[in-house]
């Protein structure tokens, strides 16, 4: 039997134990504070003034619905296996593939090729609510207001109806074109959204996301390509955004019509003075013929590359193994990111084009983590500041609150990662009090920064766009 002695002395070690973990520095709640301090005080840290931005394509209505319960309401059945698609056909299609990308917490985006489908998901999320949640969406707007609120001048190439562009674009935001941007019937994008947890059948989804279906008419032509074009020469922009372009995924072009547009695009680009950085925010696509155009027109022609840690899988799989990935781990470990980015540089320097950009930068946002990684003594500065607010920014836009509530936040983020998962790695330790981790590595800096991720998410749509716009 334990001694009286022996017994008291265990007890002192838990209770000293218990102690220590409950102090301020080892309180998670605390140390969430303290990278919430030290994100807002490196945010605060860079200002820029006098911002002229353009950014184009696309433009829609975001009509947002419960993922699990539209497919109930719409009589969808789990299906026993889950398959994956470039577009959607029909309803049994539509099942496979939405648990295919659900099962993976994965963001996705496809074309519904039958229209009738499309109506009837339309029209079934309007019985669920008679007053869906809605608002103005497509990348380009949605980065636009982003720019704007953060005091950017902004030139839009987009087009909507006329209410639309009225009530959702922010002061600072003018459309290209004037009066011939608006157009008789928006395109709807339906925005599926579902938590962490969810279920479905046997599938579970292991984050917050969305898949987002649409059926548009009017974003695969670049129906605002011409007047965007015509007013992007008198804009003096600092910097020309490029998104918008997976609209043209799976769409009914007739033959060499797609390549005419990116030739277009690709001639915007070029002309683009030397002195205004072009960035091209990539999106989810699955059309092989699509992303070799982009690699062909527009991605030689970009300085700056933004994406998520989907996208970041498809472009280092098609240049490093010439083939598309579908689907990547949604919560990617830092080593692996990391080298897949500098993979990506690596191989777009080898097919740098006469009169294409040199890649200088990308951003790559996911979850846990905001990574910058850009060339030394390139003209992008501030990457420090741009890692912390964009990590501020996933959480203010998911939690739609400007008030950082650490009680509404949590880390996923380790305390430390490593560097690379190849030989000569090492390990790199996470300040919380200044918890945006800096370095330099051959001819690149990199930054990383935590993103506090939000706890009761109320909508990640609309976020990879938000976050590379801050």
């Amino acid at each position: 039997m334990a001694s009286a002695h022996t017994i008291l002395t265990f007890v002192s070690v838990v209770v000293a134990v218990m102690l220590y973990l409950r102090s301020p520095q080892h309180s998670n709640s605390l140390s969430i504070e303290a990278v919430r301090n030290g994100l807002l005080a490196e945010e605060s840290s860079a200002s820029v003034v006098d911002r002229r931005v353009a950014v184009a394509f696309g433009g829609c209505r975001d009509v947002f619905v419960d993922a699990v319960e539209l497919f109930d309401n719409m009589g969808c059945k789990p299906p026993q296996e889950t398959q994956h698609f470039s577009y959607v056909d029909s309803q049994k299609e539509m099942e496979q593939l939405f648990a295919y990308f659900f099962r993976h917490g994965a963001a996705a985006e496809r074309y519904v090729k039958n229209r009738e489908l499309f109506d009837d998901l339309v029209a079934t999320s309007r019985r669920i609510s008679s007053d869906p949640r809605s608002g103005i969406g497509g990348n380009a707007p949605v980065m636009a207001n982003r720019f704007a609120r953060e005091g950017a001048t902004v030139l839009l190439g987009s087009t909507f109806e006329r209410g639309t562009a009225e009530s959702g674009l922010w002061k600072g935001v003018t459309l290209a074109g004037g009066d011939s941007a608006f157009r008789d019937r928006d395109d709807i994008h339906l925005v599926m959204e579902y938590p962490a947890g969810k279920r479905w059948g046997p599938y579970q989804a292991s984050r917050a996301n969305r898949f987002i279906v649409h059926s548009d008419v009017a974003n695969g032509r670049l129906e605002s390509l011409d007047p965007f074009e015509k007013e992007l020469r008198n804009s003096k922009a600092n910097l020309l955004v490029v998104g918008g372009l997976q609209m043209m995924d799976s769409f009914p072009y007739a033959d060499g019509e797609r390549q005419k547009l990116l030739r277009h695009v690709e001639h915007l680009m070029v002309e683009t003075p030397e002195s205004t950085r072009v960035h091209f925010e990539l999106a989810s696509m699955s059309d092989e013929g699509l992303f070799s155009d982009l690699l062909d027109h527009v991605i030689p022609f970009s300085d700056s590359l933004g994406m998520n840690e989907q996208e970041l899988s498809l472009i280092q799989s098609a240049l490093v193994y010439n083939n598309m990935s579908t689907v990547a781990d949604s919560n990617p470990r830092i080593a692996t990111a990391l080298d897949q980015m500098r993979d990506v540089f690596t191989a777009l320097a080898a097919r740098q084009k006469e009169n294409g950009r040199r890649l200088t930068r990308i951003h790559v946002h996911t979850l846990a983590y905001q990574a910058i990684m850009t060339v030394r003594g390139s003209p992008w500065k501030n990457s420090a500041a741009g890692a912390a607010k964009a990590a501020l920014t996933a959480f203010r836009h998911t939690c739609a609150s400007q008030d950082i509530d650490v009680s509404k936040a949590r880390l996923i983020m380790d305390t430390s990662f490593m560097s690379s998962r190849r030989e000569g790695a090492h390990r790199i330790p996470v300040n919380t009090d200044k918890p945006v981790t800096c370095w330099s590595e051959g001819e690149h800096d990199v930054c990383l920064a935590p993103v506090l991720v939000c706890k009761k998410v109320f909508q990640t749509a609309g976020g990879g766009d938000n976050i590379s716009a801050a």
